[in-house]
This record gives structure tokens, sequence and C-alpha cells, in this order.
């Protein structure tokens, strides 16, 4: 019995160990005709071309800052110079509003430094809105930049006085 199970054990070891074949699959190539065109080449050394390409996605659709904000609660225009007593609001309309997205605003002094900062979850909404409160920033000039989670979507330099 015992010379039965160690015969039976070396010939399942033997087909367990046995190559495999792998097969290739079949290529048919008969009637398949293989054609290459190419234009011949063109100068445009003299040509005027003027065509913007974009090289990072389109994150956002349209922006605003101001003093003001419209009927839908929005910032209206652009105006780039404001009062200490002023609330800067800045409308961000973005293109696509992912899960998770956060949009943020950073406002930065002249020396670098960080003035303002707020962030909003989106949560699908594709339009956003941040106020900068009056008295927040100090007579001078300031860099506001507003963010699609951690891209620059909107970039204004302004003048407080």
């Amino acid at each position: 019995m015992k010379r039965l199970f160690v015969i039976g054990s070396a010939v399942a070891w033997l087909l367990a160990c046995k190559p495999h074949e792998v097969k290739e699959p079949t290529v048919f190539t008969k009637n398949v005709k293989t054609t290459t065109s190419a234009a011949p080449p063109v100068d445009l050394s003299k040509k005027k071309i003027n065509e913007t390409i974009p090289i990072e996605p389109t994150l956002i659709d349209d922006k605003a800052i101001s003093a003001t904000l419209g009927a839908d609660g929005n910032a209206v225009g652009e105006v780039k110079t404001f009062k200490t007593t002023d609330a800067i609001h800045l409308t961000m309309k973005f293109h696509e509003s992912p899960v998770g997205l956060q949009a943020s605003v950073v406002v930065h002094g002249a020396a670098g430094t960080t003035h303002y900062r707020d962030q909003k979850p989106m949560n699908g909404g594709k339009v956003v809105t941040f106020t900068i409160p009056p008295k927040t920033l100090k007579p001078g000039q300031y860099r506001v930049e507003g963010y699609w989670g951690g891209n620059v979507a909107a970039e204004y330099d302004i003048d407080v006085r």
C-alpha cells in the first residue's frame, strides 16, 4: 500500500512538472494591404501664425473681482482698486467640479506674506464666491489667487488704499 502511494505521488509530481505549451494566436494576413502616405514638407518659416494652444486643461470658465455683488450673489466685473473699508469679492465659475473638490482663495502681500486665506468644499457646485471682509487688508499692493483644488485658477494684482 505504501509503495502504491509513493508511485502515485511520483506520477502526480511528474505530470505537474510537465512544461506547458503556449500557443500563439493565429494571424491571418491574406488580402491585407498596408499603405503609408505622408504630405510633402511645407515651409512655414515666413507664414504668420497666431494661434495659441492651451497647454493646461481649462479649469475656469469665468471669474470676477469687485467690491459689489450682483443679484445672483456673485462679484460683478473686474475692479482692481479698493478702499480698506470695502469687502473684496472673488467669484470663480469652474468648468468641472469633481467629487471632493476644494476651492480656496489666498491673498499675498508685496513681501510674499499671506494676509488672508479661506477654503470651501464645492460638493459638486461650479460657482464659488469668496468675501474678504472689510478692514482685513491694510493699504498696499496685494496678489489675490483663487484655487481649483491645488491649481491656480484666477490671479489678480490689486491695490488697497
